[in-house]
């Protein structure tokens, strides 16, 4: 669990969540993980805008190395109490199409 003082330092970075998520409702949860920018904490949940494939770039394929980044529209909510952990996300000089 990741209170939300320790989550507000990331708000407006890019980041890598270890994360838990029942897959269906109901189910046991299970590790999974997220990336994009934090766009803001509440007391319960961590909103993100995720990561996707760069509109500049064209049609990839399966196994391609991907060079450019971009983010979605739509939030991605995460409740903090079933974040791990939140890391910088290791872009490496990555370009961020937005």
């Amino acid at each position: 669990m990741i209170f939300p003082d320790e989550a507000l330092r990331w708000v407006g970075t890019f980041v890598v969540l270890d994360w838990n998520v029942a897959p269906i409702a109901g189910e046991p949860k299970g590790p999974t993980n997220s990336g994009g920018r934090v766009l803001r904490v509440d007391d319960t949940y961590l909103y993100l805008q995720p990561f996707s494939l760069s509109p500049k770039l064209p049609f990839s394929k399966p196994g391609m190395k991907v060079t450019r980044l971009g983010l979605q529209i739509e939030e991605e909510r995460i409740p903090l109490v079933d974040i791990d952990t939140i890391y910088a996300a290791p872009l490496d000089g990555m370009p961020i199409d937005e």
